[in-house]
């Protein structure tokens, strides 16, 4: 079972992780007008293309870490999904979003 403090840095850095991704895609969200020129359009329309898969793997993750939030708030944090045993202490350092553990990683 994961110790009280372990989930208090865990909620801080997911906390801190949000609040990054949302600048992000708020960053991401400002486009530049369509130039005039061929050149212009075709440059911008991939910066646009960019900008629009940065945003959604931004969402993607911001999405994670508030379903982990709320995890932690309802006290279901670091409970594999697939059995609810505890999902590896060195897993959720690394990927603090992590819903399942090693074994059921994979799965859908």
């Amino acid at each position: 079972m994961l110790d009280q403090k372990f989930i208090e840095n865990q909620k801080k850095l997911i906390e801190k992780s949000i609040a990054r991704l949302e600048k992000q895609v708020a960053t991401n969200k400002k486009f530049e007008n369509i130039g005039d020129s061929p050149d212009d359009t075709t440059q911008e329309y991939e910066a646009f293309e960019e900008k629009q898969a940065l945003i959604r793997a931004a969402q993607k993750d911001l999405k994670e870490l508030k379903m982990a939030l709320g995890k932690i708030e309802s006290g279901k944090y670091g409970l594999c999904e697939v059995d609810s045993e505890p999902i590896e202490k060195g897993r959720l350092e690394a990927y603090p979003a992590a819903r399942r553990c090693v074994t059921h990683a994979n799965q859908k």
